[in-house]
């Protein structure tokens, strides 16, 4: 249990606690202040009296601005300590544990590192099944794993990644404080992994020296990215082609991340070398909404991205017989609205061959236009048959699903499908 203090304006010093004031009073005496962070209290007995505690206990601390922490964990590393770093920066705060100079585990506070989030990032589940066990009772990857929403191999990566992500972050940072704890308290941080500590140094600092060599032309995460003509084409390699189809002026690089399940590293790489070779460059604002074109897109690449959700909360051991149901319905040519999906391919994550659907409904001439949506406007065309789709599929997801399950799903869903007709109808 931590042990906390105030120190009020007088500079009195106040536990809150009465286990903080027994550890006061074993410490009786008159200590120096010493100089130190103003995030870090350090204080010695003056004089030094000696003596021993066994663990939990504080062997190192100190301001991350004095030295590279990437130094620190090198010696961590070289002389086999075993216990937890803590780093704290700016109110974030990441752990990583340390079984005789190698990582084992982490954990962090931060938003997009925590183990939920990384299994999200990866694709392995979705947010409304993450949501659903949090506050379960048990650690977060033995419920997703007991719950059967990944395989072992699948946590495996997903651990392994936020160890990664962890690490790095602690590497690049220049500001704050550290302290190592030895003892018990490491218990706390979560699933034990074996990952050796000098690959992940290595890793990181060949990382620090790319990310700033991509900074270039890929500024950070927060940069929005925009396509480009380029001068002379080139055959870009399948990753690349891939995340450059994401990229359309309106979304950051780590939103590109995100939807292409790539850590904010990999993508910016993959990111540099299309800039590198004219096919995108980053801006500070994003782009305004486009015409037509833009908005069919949008509403496929909206309506897929709930497709791939519905997928994703259907129990992996019914999934087969859920990819025969939809791929029966869209192959079914008596749906009034089966023009707009004809020949478009399901694929295995849920979602429908975006482009073989923009293709038919450009294929649709006015008169039939007309008859499927009097409107005339193959926006809401598009919207109406890839909605049909869906509760097709909510329907089937729904008998595969317990009914809290299911009203999860229908929650997480219900937003955005409300925010796609909005843009279906604005036009």
């Amino acid at each position: 249990m931590p042990l906390f203090l105030d120190i009020d304006p007088h500079g009195r010093v106040v536990p809150q606690s009465d286990e903080t004031r027994r550890a006061l009073a074993d410490r009786a005496g008159r200590f120096q202040l010493l100089p130190a962070a103003p995030d870090l209290l350090v204080a010695r007995r003056s004089p030094v009296v000696g003596g021993t505690v066994p663990p939990p206990r504080c062997i190192l601390a100190g301001d991350l601005s004095g030295f590279p922490v990437a130094d620190f964990v090198a010696f961590v590393h070289q002389s086999r300590m075993s216990g937890a770093l803590i780093v704290s920066v700016a109110g974030a705060e990441r752990s990583i544990v340390f079984k005789d100079g190698e990582v084992r585990r982490a954990q962090s506070s931060v938003p997009g590192e925590r183990l939920g989030e990384v299994a999200v990032r990866l694709g392995f589940v979705t947010e409304a099944q993450v949501a659903k066990l949090i506050g379960s009772g048990k650690p977060l990857g033995k419920a997703l794993l007991e719950a059967g929403l990944v395989s072992a191999n699948d946590l495996w990566k997903t651990f392994h990644e936020q160890v990664t992500t962890v690490f790095h972050a602690i590497l690049l940072s220049r500001d704050g404080t550290f302290e190592l704890l030895e003892g018990a308290v490491a218990g706390r941080l979560g699933t034990p992994l074996a990952v050796n500590t000098q690959s992940l140094l290595m890793d990181g600092i060949r990382r620090i020296d790319e990310m700033s060599l991509f900074a270039a032309r890929i500024p950070g995460p927060r940069a929005y990215v925009r396509p480009r003509e380029p001068r002379r084409a080139i055959t870009l390699k399948p990753p690349e082609q891939a995340l450059l189809s994401l990229v359309d002026g309106k979304r950051t690089v780590a939103e590109i991340a995100a939807r292409a399940h790539l850590s904010e590293f990999d993508a910016t790489k993959i990111l540099y070398h299309l800039a590198e070779a004219g096919y995108v460059e980053a801006v500070a604002h994003p782009a305004p909404d486009g015409g037509p074109g833009e908005r069919l897109r949008a509403i496929a690449g909206g309506m897929n991205e709930l497709f791939r959700l519905v997928m994703g909360a259907v129990p992996e051991s019914g999934r087969t017989a859920f990819r025969v149901g939809v791929r029966a319905f869209l192959a079914d040519s008596s749906q009034a609205l089966a023009p707009v999906w004809a020949h478009a391919a399901h694929l295995d994550d849920g979602t429908l061959d975006e482009e073989a659907a923009l293709g038919n409904l450009a294929a649709i001439k006015s008169g039939a236009l007309s008859r499927l949506e009097p409107s005339q406007d193959p926006a809401r065309l598009l919207f109406a048959a890839l909605r049909e789709l869906l509760f097709f599929q909510l329907f089937l997801a729904g008998e595969r699903l317990s009914p809290d399950a299911d009203e999860a799903l229908a929650a997480a869903i219900r937003p955005r499908l409300s925010a796609l007709e909005e843009k279906a109808s604005s036009g």
